[in-house]
């Protein structure tokens, strides 16, 4: 079934390059939680709007499992410098859906401080805060991305154990813009 789910994520991520205007991205991630590693691309129909589609991996118990993503991404500012442009403040949401029913977002690893530290659920989804810079002549672009579980954001307010660790992540992406 894995299998079938990961040629089904790269058929749509090729359908989606025939599309006309807009600008594309293809992405790699060292993503937090969107995987230890994501790829995939990303597509920005106005300067303020963009989605992001990928696929991430992540290891479990020595084995790799893998996950799809959905970012929609709002930029209210773009700044030039110089021929390059950088968006200092971008935010949006992002889902998070597990490829293998049985460990991520099912059942809690190990490392995790109990067993049932995920609700029993293949989807989560959260907040995003970030900025991009975009070397325009050589047209690659460097990412750094803030992510907040949804978990995460209902603990900082009921939670009085705050440990940022389980509910906030950070990730670094390389951008190709074509």
């Amino acid at each position: 079934m894995r299998k079938h789910q990961v040629g089904l994520f790269v058929a749509m991520l090729l359908l989606g390059l025939s599309a006309q205007a807009g600008d594309w991205r293809a992405v790699v991630e060292r993503a937090g939680f969107m995987g230890t590693v994501a790829a995939g691309f990303s597509y920005e129909w106005e300067p303020e709007h963009a989605v992001d589609l990928s696929l991430g991996a992540y290891p479990l118990d020595d084995q790799t499992y893998y996950q799809t993503n959905f970012v929609y991404r709002y930029s209210r500012w773009t700044s030039p410098v110089g021929e390059d442009m950088w968006r200092p403040l971008q935010f949006g949401f992002f889902m998070a859906y597990s490829l293998d029913q049985e460990h991520y977002f099912m059942k809690s690893p190990d490392k995790y401080p109990y067993p049932e530290y995920y609700d029993w659920t293949a989807l989560r989804y959260g907040l995003e805060f970030g900025t991009t810079y975009t070397f325009m002549p050589s047209r690659i672009g460097l990412a750094y991305r803030i992510r907040i579980f949804d978990n995460g954001v209902i603990a900082l307010f009921n939670n009085s154990n705050r440990d940022l660790q389980y509910y906030v992540s950070s990730g670094f992406s390389l951008q190709y813009l074509f």
